[in-house]
């Protein structure tokens, strides 16, 4: 099967050309099967661990970690994407040099600041950018305020962290999210859009689990009901996570993505995928060998993008044919369900 993904928007880098996505109306309605490399972004280092934000202009900032430029380290790298899936592959775009200016551009230079002051003689793993104000639209009532959660192991061992760039235009942190972490490793937060869960990864019980915290009165949430709740609560998800490793959580809607090593998979990390119905989540269920292999598949995201109408799959994958290590890969994952 050939290729069929159309990628416009591809930052050559944080500064200098930039291709320009052209706005689209219509909706990719073909369910992706094909599993596609994102050749314009994998390097021949370990890339993984994406992040896709929107800016909410249509243009999205994918964020991910990677050796390409400290060999040594994961660290995070910023680009300025915009993905679309076209089955005949018709191709259209325009470039630009510099800047876009006002608004779109000032959300991607926030990104790319928070990127670069997460970074350093360490390895930073799992970016998630949300934006209080656009990401918890039903709850929020803090002006525009983007975060970047994400860990590090700057200390020994996985600890998550976050910065923020507020309305004033400043960035603030890194900051550890304690309420979070434990004397063991602890990474990968996601959260649900009304401010009420949050979901991460630990191996504070000996191999990695699933855990969900629960934060009561949450309405008029801010970045401060978040990283210092007044009552919260976390459980073990034992629904979910089993006697090996189960790691890398992501929360779209009622879906829940995550990669677990337990027996019955395609080898190594195979991506898992749960949904919540009626206040219970069910029976964790395989991707398939269509999504995984007898390599690993690591950290899934349900980028919410709008000119999609099934669950898109952004993930990564040591598999054989890529550029080498760790590549990122695009796929469908399911129908998409509203709720």
């Amino acid at each position: 099967m050939k290729k069929s993904m159309l990628l416009l928007g591809v930052a050559l880098g944080l500064q200098g050309c930039f291709l320009v996505p052209i706005l689209y109306t219509d909706k990719d309605g073909r369910f992706m099967q094909e599993v596609v490399n994102l050749e314009e972004f994998n390097s021949e280092f370990d890339d993984y661990n994406s992040n896709l934000a929107q800016n909410r202009y249509g243009e999205l900032n994918l964020v991910f970690s990677s050796k390409r430029n400290k060999k040594e380290y994961l660290n995070l790298v910023h680009y300025e994407a915009s993905l679309r899936y076209d089955e005949k592959k018709k191709v259209v775009n325009g470039l630009l040099k510099g800047y876009l200016g006002g608004g779109i551009n000032e959300r991607y230079n926030a990104t790319s600041w928070l990127a670069s002051y997460a970074n350093g003689d360490f390895n930073v793993y799992g970016p998630n950018v949300l934006s209080m104000k656009h990401d918890f639209p039903w709850v929020a009532t803090e002006p525009e305020v983007l975060t970047l959660f994400y860990a590090d192991d700057a200390a020994g061992r996985m600890q998550i962290k976050y910065l923020y760039y507020d309305q004033n235009k400043e960035t603030k942190g890194p900051f550890t999210f304690d309420m979070l972490n434990s004397t063991g490793n602890d990474a990968y937060p996601t959260f649900s859009q009304q401010g009420d869960k949050i979901y991460f990864c630990s191996d504070r019980a000996g191999t990695f689990d699933l855990y969900e915290v629960t934060i009561q009165g949450t309405h008029g949430t801010r970045l401060e009901s978040f990283v210092n709740p007044k009552n919260y609560s976390i459980r073990k998800m034992d629904e979910l996570s089993s006697p090996y490793h189960d790691k890398c959580p992501y929360l779209y809607g009622n879906t829940l993505v995550f990669v677990s090593d337990r027996p019955g998979g395609q080898g190594g990390f195979d991506i898992y995928y749960s949904t919540l119905e009626d206040g219970r989540w069910s029976p964790p269920l395989n991707a398939g060998s269509r999504i995984n292999t007898a390599a690993n598949e690591y950290r899934p995201i349900l980028p919410d993008l709008s000119n999609f109408n099934y669950n898109l799959m952004l993930f990564s994958s040591d598999r054989p044919g890529g550029k080498g290590g760790y590549d990122l890969y695009m796929t469908g994952l399911t129908e998409r369900k509203y709720w």
